[in-house]
C-alpha cells in the first residue's frame, strides 16, 4: 500500500489536530490535541467525561479515533477495545499548544515522542508545576534541519513563526513521495522570516501533498493583521496614560507578548509581575540561548498569592514555588506600587483584585484572540464584569498567531505541491476558489478516511 495519511482532527474545525501517517507497516501521529469545541455539545464545565471511564466517554462521541496499539492500559479501562503493545511508532509534535498535545495523555506511553528542544523546555517547566501531556513518554528532541527517521519516513524540521516559540513545520520524504505539514504559522511576528524558511524548504522537495493549517481562512475573517510591533506601540501608549494599575490576562507560553509587556513597562518606568507558573517557564526558557526572555529576578518580580494559611509562609507552597518567594510580589505591595506596576493575572486568578483593591482608573489589557463560541464569550463577559466591578477601562489588544487568508494562499501558491489538504480551519471549502485558479488539485478530508500522499 502506497504512503497515507488520515485526520482524525481538525478536520471542518479550528484545532484538534491528530493526523495518522502510514508507510509500509510504520505509523506515525503528527500531533494529537484537543479541538476548541470538542465535544461541546455533551460535555461543559459541568458535565465533563468520566475519568474511570478512561477514553471510553470521548470514544463514544468520536472525540477520540480508535486506533489499535496507540493507548495506554488505563486509557482502555472499561472499554471494548483491548490494550495491546504499541503499534503506533511514534508521535511527532510541531508545537505546544493543547490543540496539538492535549490528548497525549491517553496515549501509551511507551510510546516516543518527537518535538522541538524548546517544547521540550516547555514540557519541563509544566510538568514540574502541574502536569503535562507528555508525562512519561521517552523524549527524543529535533531543531531546525537535523533531521531524523522512523522506519522509512524521514522527517526534516524546520522552524515556523507562531505564537509559542518552538513551532515547527514538517517534510517528510516517505518511500513513494513527499509531504509537508505546516503545522501552525503566522508571516506578521516577531521571526516571521522562519515561515519563509518553512516555505523555501519545502517548495525545493516538491512535495506531492500539503497538510496546510487555515484558521483564518473563511467567511467573516476581517480582522486586522496586527503585528507584535503594534502591540507594543498600542501598549506603550496606554501604559504610559494609565496613572494607576495596569493589568492584563495572555496565555503565558506567548513569550512574543512576555517580551512585549516587559518593553512596555519598562519604557513606563514600570515593573512587570508574573505568575509563578509563569515564572517557572521563563526560567526553563532561559536556559535556551536562541531565545531571548526576562529574567525572573533581574527583570521581572512574581505574584505570590496567599495560600493555606494566608500567612505567605515558605511551608504553605509548593517546592517548585519557593524559589521564586525572594523576587515575591504581594497583593498589599501591587496595592502600594500600583502606579509603577503592570500585573500579569490569568483569568482564573481574578478574585486576588478583591485582596489587591486598586484604585479606580486603571486599564486592563485582554491579550488574547476574541470569543468564538458561547463558552468563550460567558468568559469573557465574567471577565467584563469583575473589570467593570474595579472600575478600570477594558482594552482589547493582540496580535494572532496565525497567517490571515491571502497569506495562507500565498505559502500554498509558493510550496507547489500536487495536492492540497486544508485542516485546522472552519471553512475548508473557501480552499476551492484558489485551486480553480492555480495548478494543484484540493483535497478536502474526511474524517478517518485515508489520503494517498503520491496518487
Amino acid at each position: 500500500m502506497p504512503p497515507v495519511i488520515s485526520c482524525f482532527g481538525g478536520v471542518g474545525e479550528i484545532g484538534g489536530n491528530k493526523f495518522l501517517l502510514e508507510d509500509r507497516g510504520t505509523k506515525v501521529i503528527l500531533d494529537f490535541g484537543t479541538g476548541f469545541a470538542d465535544g461541546s455539545d455533551y460535555f461543559d464545565s459541568g458535565i465533563q467525561p468520566r475519568q474511570v471511564n478512561g477514553a471510553g466517554d470521548l470514544f463514544e462521541f468520536g472525540l477520540l479515533p480508535e486506533v489499535p496499539g496507540l493507548y495506554s492500559e488505563k486509557a482502555l479501562q472499561n472499554t471494548s477495545m483491548k490494550h495491546s503493545d504499541p503499534e503506533v511508532d511514534a508521535i511527532v509534535l510541531s508545537h505546544y499548544h493543547s490543540d496539538h498535545t492535549g490528548r497525549i495523555g491517553y496515549t501509551d506511553p511507551k510510546i516516543p515522542i518527537y518535538c522541538g528542544e524548546t517544547t521540550s523546555l516547555i514540557h519541563d517547566a509544566y510538568s514540574e508545576s502541574r502536569s503535562s501531556p507528555l508525562d512519561d513518554h521517552p523524549i527524543r528532541k529535533f531543531r531546525t534541519g537535523r533531521t531524523f527517521k522512523v522506519g522509512p519516513m524521514e522527517f526534516v524540521p524546520v522552524h515556523v513563526d507562531h505564537s509559542i516559540p518552538g513551532a515547527y513545520g514538517f517534510v517528510v520524504h516517505l518511500s513513494d513521495g513527499t509531504m509537508a505539514y505546516t503545522g501552525d504559522f503566522r508571516f506578521h511576528g516577531p521571526a516571521g522570516s522562519m515561515t519563509t524558511d518553512f516555505i523555501e524548504a519545502a517548495a525545493k522537495e516538491e512535495p506531492d501533498l500539503l497538510l496546510t493549517e487555515g484558521t483564518r481562512v473563511g467567511h467573516g475573517d476581517g480582522r486586522a493583521n496586527v503585528t507584535e510591533e503594534e502591540v507594543l506601540g498600542e501598549a506603550d501608549r496606554m501604559v504610559k496614560g494609565t496613572k494607576g494599575l495596569v493589568f492584563s490576562s495572555f496565555r503565558g507560553n506567548d513569550v512574543d507578548r512576555v517580551n512585549t509587556f516587559y518593553e512596555a513597562s519598562k519604557r513606563a518606568g514600570r515593573r512587570l509581575v508574573v505568575s509563578m507558573k509563569m515564572a517557572i517557564l521563563l526560567d526553563k526558557l532561559g536556559s535556551d540561548s536562541r531565545l531571548k526572555v526576562p529574567r525572573v529576578g533581574k527583570d521581572v518580580d512574581v505574584y505570590v498569592k496567599r495560600k493555606r494559611t494566608g500567612s505567605l509562609d515558605d511551608s504553605d507552597y509548593f517546592q517548585w514555588e519557593r524559589r521564586f518567594l525572594d523576587h515575591g510580589v504581594s497583593s498589599a505591595e501591587v496595592r502600594r506600587k500600583e502606579r509603577e506596576t503592570f500585573l500579569h493575572l490569568e483569568a482564573w486568578d481574578f478574585p486576588e483584585l478583591i485582596d489587591i483593591r486598586p484604585a479606580r482608573g486603571g486599564t486592563y489589557i485582554h491579550s488574547a484572540t476574541e470569543a468564538f463560541n458561547e463558552e468563550g464569550e460567558r468568559e469573557e463577559a465574567v471577565i467584563q464584569n469583575w473589570v467593570r466591578h474595579v472600575g478600570f477601562s477594558y482594552v482589547q489588544l493582540h496580535a494572532s498567531g496565525h497567517a490571515p487568508s491571502g497569506e495562507v494562499f500565498s505559502l500554498v501558491d509558493r510550496v507547489g505541491a500536487a495536492k492540497v489538504v486544508p485542516i485546522h480551519t472552519e471553512h475548508p471549502e473557501e480552499f476551492n476558489a484558489k485551486r480553480k485558479r492555480k495548478g494543484w488539485r484540493l483535497e478536502v478530508p474526511v474524517k478517518g478516511k485515508p489520503i494517498s500522499v503520491s496518487g
